[in-house]
């Protein structure tokens, strides 16, 4: 009965998305193409764990050597409203978890949250004309905006072609949407993914000749310590693991193998703890030797009091860069540099 219900949902669910899509490509919804700044948006049609983070935080290596660049997001379960830009001091309640984290990361980069991009977009503008690139985070859907480049992510382990809309499914959008990206990122691939492989997708996935194509994987590096406190991980059997994120397969797998018999606790993705989670994750930290976290449970953990220092010394994160495959990284960075200089609705990056 459920799945019949679900069914039902999904369907009612894809002819409103369907027809939503239809009005903006007839021009009934309006689209707003913005001339004085180059637009990129990253994000994917499925529902979380394609890895937008990593890929913007990619993106934004990318352009900073080239560019003004700066960053807007959504601010996803933030508690504050419209328009905000994100300090290193901020809280993932003030301004979600993963702007806060790329600001940390990118501390001299323009960084702001707003669910109305285009107004996030104009505030940006105003107070820093300068800027000449601005990358939205999640943004694939927001269709009031046009870009002057679209990028799509599709998670390797779930083929948008065998996916339902949700509830059934995992899709946000519909499948053929995917004709509006200039590029196409196949994410979270093994790193040893073979040709045959490759090829499947591929041909699963029917891109047009103008789309790129290009396949990542996630590399996971050192471990850093939740806290600003000198402490190193021990290497002991001892460990724990918190993951609150769309899909924490991954990062299980990772543990797993790095770590014999590791006690991993899983949360919803942006999961905000409650005391009750905190009172058991400090149990769990003083039973082990060493906790490992996500990053961007990282910053939500940040904000707690709980924590003792002695406990403080034990929590570290796991941070995680991408990888393009094939050797095709410097193709990939030279294809966005010049798409961003010729882009012609930019008449100052126009060659």
């Amino acid at each position: 009965m459920l799945k019949i219900i679900k069914i039902l949902v999904s369907t009612v669910y894809g002819t409103v998305v369907s027809v939503r899509n239809k009005l903006y490509d007839i021009g009934i919804f309006s689209q707003k193409e913005i001339k004085d700044v180059v637009t990129i948006v990253i994000g994917n049609i499925t529902v979380g764990g394609t890895g937008k983070t990593p890929h913007s935080e990619f993106m934004l290596n990318i352009l900073k050597n080239e560019f003004k660049v700066a960053l807007l997001s959504r601010g996803y379960k933030r508690k504050t409203k419209k328009f905000r830009y994100v300090e290193t001091t901020s809280t993932a309640a003030e301004a979600g978890d993963e702007p806060v984290q790329i600001k940390r990361k990118f501390p001299n980069i323009t960084v702001a949250v707003d669910a109305n991009r285009v107004r996030g977009i104009k505030y940006i503008k105003e107070n820093h004309p300068d800027i000449d690139v601005i990358v939205l985070d999640d943004a694939f859907q927001h269709r009031r905006l046009k870009p002057a480049l679209s990028i799509l992510l599709c998670d390797y382990r779930r083929p948008i072609n065998k996916d339902k809309m949700l509830p059934w499914g995992t899709l946000r959008d519909k499948q053929n949407q995917k004709h509006r990206a200039d590029v196409v990122f196949v994410t979270k691939c093994p790193q040893n993914i073979n040709p045959i492989d490759m090829r499947i997708v591929i041909n699963d996935l029917k891109l047009f000749p103008y789309q790129k194509l290009f396949f990542t994987a996630l590399e996971y590096q050192d471990l850093k310590p939740v806290f600003d406190v000198e402490s190193k991980p021990d290497f002991t059997d001892k460990i724990a693991a918190v993951a609150g994120i769309a899909n924490p397969k991954l990062f299980e797998e990772y543990i797993s193998a790095h770590y014999a018999k590791p006690q991993i606790l899983v949360f919803s993705d942006h999961h905000d703890f409650s005391q009750k989670d905190i009172n058991n994750i400090c149990d769990i930290i003083d039973k082990n030797e060493l906790f490992i976290t996500t990053e961007k449970d990282a910053i939500r953990l940040m904000k707690y009091q709980n924590f003792t220092e002695q406990q403080k010394a034990k929590m570290f994160y796991l941070p995680i860069q991408i990888k393009v495959l094939n050797k095709e990284e410097e193709k990939l960075t030279s294809y966005i540099i010049d798409y961003i200089k010729k882009y012609k609705g930019n008449s100052k990056f126009y060659l």
